[in-house]
């Protein structure tokens, strides 16, 4: 197993099968089992970044009035990003299969 730091998977851009820019990772998810950490999805595209910055109505609506609407992001299982290549991890999967990031409980 090689290792990867998490700082080099934020903002890398990931490519579907086709090699199109499907969007770039901005959150990394993951759950603790037994004291260890294990990364459970991988929140692709811009707007997964965007919605977790806007915690006010204000910003959401900005966001809205922008163009960008929840949902524009995917939520990657960590089985279907091939992360072989750091810099271009690269989907294992169609992204049309893929669902909208859910809003953590946790977020303000």
């Amino acid at each position: 197993m090689s290792e990867l730091f998490l700082q080099d998977l934020l903002g890398a851009r990931v490519l579907g099968p086709g090699n199109e820019v499907v969007g770039r990772i901005e959150e990394v998810v993951a759950e603790a089992h037994g004291g260890e950490l294990f990364v459970v999805e991988y929140h692709v595209g811009t707007f997964a970044l965007l919605e977790s910055l806007a915690s006010s109505s204000f910003a959401r609506a900005v966001l809205g009035a922008a163009g960008l609407r929840s949902g524009e992001g995917l939520a990657v299982p960590w089985d279907q990003l091939d992360l072989s290549n750091a810099a271009s991890p690269r989907l294992l999967c169609n992204p049309q299969q893929l669902k909208p990031p859910r809003r953590s409980s946790a977020s303000p």
